[in-house]
């Protein structure tokens, strides 16, 4: 985290991403969402980055306690991304329990099934399994 970051243009997804990331840490999470949400509307952006930057939109709506802003932004970045393979990421726990917070089963079941998946080629994708009892044994 850097001053730079701050007075840095902004060209690639990288220089909004570490924008976004300073005015977070410096508990401007208002002026961070904003960042984020110019940086997923950029054309120039590639899908990958475009899917990251709705994952930590997601993760900035969900510190904010605005679920289902975060919920409609994790699921555009996992949409993004559906028929390629990527890294795992904690984030994605995150993103399943605000799909569950906020009683979207539907997506919370479908990304999950979706995420343990792809243990076939990133083994840590099993780590969302625990997610898997609430589903299958709901009382």
């Amino acid at each position: 985290m850097s001053i730079i970051s701050l007075i840095k243009p902004l060209r690639r997804y990288e220089d909004y991403f570490y924008r976004a990331y300073t005015y977070e840490n410096l508990f401007l999470r208002k002026k961070a969402i904003q960042i984020m949400n110019s940086a997923i509307k950029k054309t120039t952006f590639s899908k990958e980055e475009k899917s990251s930057g709705l994952i930590y939109l997601g993760m900035l709506y969900s510190k904010a306690k605005e679920y289902k802003l975060a919920s409609d932004c994790y699921n555009q970045g996992l949409e993004l991304m559906i028929d390629e393979n990527f890294k795992y990421s904690n984030n994605f726990k995150q993103a399943i329990k605000v799909f569950i917070k906020i009683e979207d089963f539907e997506r919370a079941t479908f990304w999950l099934n979706n995420l343990i998946q792809r243990q076939c080629y990133d083994k840590n994708f099993k780590k969302l399994a625990v997610f898997e009892k609430k589903f299958s044994n709901p009382y």
